[in-house]
């Protein structure tokens, strides 16, 4: 269960968040159904026009919560579990060139057509102990350390249906981790707050796919995985009641004042 200062540092920032967006829809690019028309003609004459408004709330919603959302979350919910955690964390070291040379012929192999394999690639960087020791500077999007356990995790956290490139930058910063840091206590993961596709044998959506084998790499982590990984079990459903919570308190205005419903 969170404690309450974790609760409460998780409600500020969905409130923040919706704050933002409730603004943005509502005060300062309000709807404008006539200039919506004429951008999507096409789109306005085989539906609805709420359809169409509901999907620019929702855009506007999904982008928020991606650059803001969810790498707060997740420092306060693991600063609550483990710890400390600490966003956009400069992760730095050193290690051999003649590992940093394979990661980038590995990434190139990925990108032409060899297939991912995490634990793979991982060994063919870790045997290579050859060339200058190199100075190596990532930053994670959440860095994670358990004193008590003496753990370390660095989380790379993309929306659910991350582009190609992101992916790419992400797998390059976890290779380099581990190559600085190979102990069985450095930990790194290629996460996703939640999964589109419901179960993680239905994941589909192929950008990530060339760089993981999404299904199989124990180093992805979809939806409860990854929240129970920073916050213990329960972590993820507990999260959800509180989304629910605070969404209850904005549902009348999104209702009455973008939509035009009344009670």
């Amino acid at each position: 269960m969170f404690s309450n200062e974790v609760k409460e540092g998780i409600k500020a920032i969905i409130s923040r968040m919706m704050d933002g967006v409730v603004h943005r829809r509502i005060v300062e690019e309000p709807w404008n159904p006539e200039e919506e028309k004429m951008s999507r003609p096409f789109h306005f004459a085989v539906a609805p026009e709420l359809v169409w408004k509901g999907s620019k709330f929702e855009r506007s919603l999904v982008t928020s919560m991606g650059s803001i959302g969810w790498e707060q979350i997740g420092r306060v919910i693991a600063e609550g579990y483990h710890g400390y955690a600490e966003n956009g964390k400069a992760v730095i070291g050193q290690t051999y060139s003649g590992r940093l040379n394979q990661i980038h012929s590995i990434l190139d192999q990925l990108e032409r057509s060899r297939k991912p394999d995490w634990d793979v690639e991982l060994e063919e960087v870790l045997k290579i102990e050859e060339g200058e020791m190199e100075n190596v500077h990532v930053t994670a999007d959440l860095y994670v350390y358990n004193e008590r356990t003496n753990q370390h995790y660095y989380c790379e956290i993309k929306a659910p249906k991350p582009n190609s490139d992101q992916t790419k930058v992400s797998k390059e910063k976890m290779l380099k981790i581990k190559a600085m840091y190979p102990e069985d206590n450095h930990h790194v993961y290629y996460a996703l707050p939640y999964n589109p596709y419901g179960k993680r044998e239905n994941y589909a959506h192929p950008h990530p796919k060339r760089w993981f084998d999404m299904i199989n790499d124990e180093v992805v982590l979809m939806g409860k995985e990854f929240w129970d990984l920073l916050g213990g079990e329960g972590a993820y459903e507990e999260l959800i009641d509180i989304f629910k919570e605070v969404g209850e308190e904005y549902l009348p205005l999104i209702n009455k004042d973008y939509f035009g419903i009344e009670d």
